[in-house]
């Protein structure tokens, strides 16, 4: 680890050796001098000498998130002491080093940055980038392992990846039970489970494993569903076998009967099985881009489902994150067994100004017609109007969870 002096120093000396603008290199930027047309052996060079300015200053950045990663480790142990001294409890929670707020304002200042700029560079782009470079800071703070629903090369790995980035330790877990039980003891830093489909709808079991745990929302992530035809093979006609899983099936279901009308299909457990047996002769899969980069098996039609569909996924930690100004809130609760009990939660919900987005039921599984109400909900839950609600409702409820407030998704992946 770097110290404050020698990083300051090094950043000095890399100013010094790069010049007093920070370059070494040429100050025209267009790929042309005056009256000169590069050669394409100029350009490269100063393609090589960019690279080597950008890969300095990432190195200069990321020396810093180490420095931020020790202060906020000096801040930690000086607050379990103080709460030593104090007699207070200790929190045996993880602080969180991944803040879905922090990072909407990194993205927003990087999308302003690039606007104000000149060049070529879409703002699409930039993010994209500094996804990479959050993941990176974030992994150098403190080693973080994300838990996704196995196995690698699912939906689930493809919106972990998505979200976190590359420089994660990533976690294929069997069961949407199992990230829940890891995610609240904290083995796992985060867990991604899978919550529901555009054209599906909720994931019943996802809602019947979120009533059993104190593990909270911490953010959702959205991934339109774009699937492909993925084989070894690139004559379609030389293709006599598709596998793949059940719902990838159904949803190319148009594509098979125009294009391969004579195949055969076969349902799969999951896409990265599908795509490893798309690599024998005659042989096709249907998953998405990551299934094929894990499995390394080429696409070889893009986006052949008969419509594109919005998979959306919750990240699950210890705790929730404070109100960001744009934020989510999921309730659960169950009600009091008496006439009209649903119509007046809804009501006291309404008079609060409280905007519902979605409501879901299931079996509560301790006695026979008795259910468990999920919302999806507009604001935190420390919001004055989203707190006065819950306190009607538990009032009027027999039981009432939040399960987590959370930041609006503002893009999908």
């Amino acid at each position: 680890l770097i110290s404050s002096d020698r990083q300051t120093a090094g950043m000095e000396t890399n100013k010094a050796r790069l010049g007093q603008n920070g370059t070494d290199g040429p100050s025209n930027s267009n790929g042309n001098e005056k009256g000169k047309i590069l050669t394409l052996d100029d350009l490269r060079k100063k393609i090589d000498y960019y690279d080597r300015n950008i890969i300095q200053l990432l190195n200069d950045r990321m020396a810093i998130c180490q420095q931020i990663g020790q202060a906020k480790s000096r801040l930690l142990m000086k607050e379990r002491k103080d709460n030593k001294v104090s007699g207070q409890t200790q929190d045996s929670k993880k602080k969180q080093v991944y803040r879905p707020v922090r990072e909407k304002l990194v993205f927003d200042k990087v999308t302003r940055i690039n606007a104000s700029t000149t060049g070529p560079l879409t703002s699409v782009a930039a993010r994209a980038i500094y996804r990479e470079v959050m993941s990176c800071s974030i992994n150098l703070q403190q080693p973080t392992t994300i838990g996704f629903l196995a196995p690698r090369g699912s939906m689930s790995h493809q919106a972990a990846v998505s979200r976190f980035g590359a420089s994660m330790i990533y976690k294929p877990i069997e069961s949407t039970a199992d990230i829940l039980i890891q995610a609240e003891k904290g083995d796992i830093s985060y867990g991604v489970i899978p919550i529901g489909n555009s054209h599906a709808g909720m994931e019943s079991d996802t809602l019947d494993v979120l009533s059993r745990t104190e593990a909270k929302v911490y953010a959702e992530i959205e991934v339109p569903v774009k699937l492909h035809l993925i084989s070894s093979v690139k004559n379609l006609k030389s293709i006599n076998k598709v596998f793949g899983t059940q719902m990838d099936l159904q949803k190319c279901r148009t594509w098979l009967r125009i294009n391969l009308p004579n195949a055969t299909v076969f349902p799969c457990h999951s896409s990265f099985e599908a795509c490893n047996k798309a690599k024998e002769s005659s042989h096709a899969a249907i998953g998405n881009q990551h299934a094929s980069d894990v499995t390394g098996v080429s696409i070889v039609q893009e986006d052949i489902q008969d419509i594109v569909t919005i998979s959306r996924f919750l990240v699950i930690s210890q705790v929730c994150e404070p109100p960001s100004g744009e934020d989510k809130t999921f309730v659960m609760f169950s009600l009091k067994e008496s006439q009209g009990a649903l119509f007046r939660a809804l009501k006291a919900l309404k008079e609060e100004g409280v905007n519902l987005t979605n409501i879901e039921s299931r079996p509560s599984g301790t006695k026979a017609w008795d259910y468990n109400f999920f919302v999806r909900m507009d604001g935190h839950e420390q919001d004055k109007e989203i707190a006065n609600a819950l306190e009607r409702l538990k009032k009027l409820c027999s039981f009432v969870r939040v399960l987590g407030s959370f930041p609006a998704n503002d893009e999908s992946t």
